[in-house]
């Protein structure tokens, strides 16, 4: 897999919305951000659009046995309170 920045190809990117907001014009960034966000096996990215969906996302990786992600990242992937943070690093740590 390999990607190519947009200055390269001498084309001008639209920004998303939602990545607009955090990240700007950080391109690299923001589809590091998508490998997350698709990543079943990690917690939900930050920003408060998903806010009302960590509890039930943690309980259902809790009830799965958190397995290991899917995809490596060198982006750390916290859970949003230390308490869930100590519940997944008995099965694995970033």
């Amino acid at each position: 897999m390999a990607m190519v920045l947009p200055d390269i190809l001498g084309s001008r990117v639209g920004i998303i919305p939602f990545f607009d907001r955090y990240y700007e014009d950080k391109i690299i960034e923001a589809l590091s951000i998508f490998v997350w966000y698709m990543d079943k096996n990690r917690p939900l990215p930050p920003g408060t659009e998903f806010d009302k969906f960590r509890q039930k996302d943690f309980e259902r990786r809790k009830a799965e046995g958190f397995h290991l992600p899917l995809f490596k990242s060198m982006i750390p992937t916290p859970e949003s309170t230390k308490e869930q943070q100590t519940e997944r690093e008995k099965y694995w740590k970033d």
